[in-house]
């Protein structure tokens, strides 16, 4: 395991995975678009006590001070798939501008045959339907991150309901590493 550094949460809802690595040690801010999210995950780290810092807003277009980075890990559960294609660009920067040299990208997002859609950008466009969300494939993801080197690529485990873990059979995980 990755020895506590500093982590963004990008797209981290009620803060599940943010309050975990806390707990863990890790230094996390975590953002969301959503208010009520925000709010539930601020209101559970209290409950925890945990330092969990949450913004709300988009992490694209947030002042560079709101997510100052470096962070050794971006974990992302989610917030890629729900972008249209040409905000892969934004997503790109937002991870050359925080993510420290060394570190680590975290993925889990929906797997390509399982859920999602999966038809070509230009299609998707042309649909104006992302479905719940854009599905990617492993050669999708090496493709959006060429510049990262890749650790894993592979499908997540399914969890048991009353496993402390979450895993989904539908959800790809991956881990990338920015060059030093």
């Amino acid at each position: 395991m990755l020895s506590p550094t500093r982590v963004l949460d990008l797209g981290s809802g009620p803060g599940r995975n943010a309050l975990f690595l806390a707990e863990r040690g890790y230094a996390v801010d975590a953002v969301d678009l959503s208010s009520a999210a925000v709010k539930w995950g601020r209101e559970r780290a209290a409950d925890r006590q945990l330092d969990v810092s949450f913004t709300r807003g988009n992490a694209f277009t947030l002042p560079p001070d709101a997510l100052p980075g470096p962070y050794g890990l971006v974990y992302d559960s989610g917030c890629l798939h729900h972008l249209p294609p040409h905000r892969r660009i934004s997503y790109l920067q937002l991870l050359q501008r925080t993510l420290a040299p060394g570190g680590y990208l975290g993925l889990a997002h929906l797997a390509r045959g399982k859920m999602g859609a999966e038809a070509p950008d230009e299609q998707l466009y042309q649909d104006g339907e992302f479905e719940a969300g854009i599905a990617f494939s492993p050669d999708d993801l090496r493709w959006v991150f060429a510049d990262l080197g890749e650790i894993e690529i592979r499908p997540m485990a399914t969890q048991d309901r009353d496993s402390p873990w979450f895993g989904e059979s539908f959800l790809l995980t991956a881990l990338f590493r920015r060059p030093e």
